[in-house]
């Protein structure tokens, strides 16, 4: 029964961990992104940063005008 909780406590730590960390993905624009130590490839993603809010936006106004 120890080695159960432990390894519950422990998927549940690792799990708030990635929470904290992943956190600010939706910030990703602002900030670099290192490939190698040197080489940015913030330039190049920027413009693709929000392709995944437009292309769910139609699926968006469809469900608000279902809900309202």
């Amino acid at each position: 029964m120890k080695r159960m909780s432990a390894r519950v406590l422990v998927a549940g730590a690792a799990l708030a961990v990635l929470s904290l960390v992943t956190g600010g993905v939706a910030g990703a624009a602002e900030t670099p992104v290192w490939v190698l130590p040197g080489v940015d490839l913030g330039g190049l993603l920027g413009p693709v940063a929000g392709l995944p809010a437009d292309a769910l936006a139609p699926v968006y106004g469809l469900l608000t005008l279902l809900g309202a």
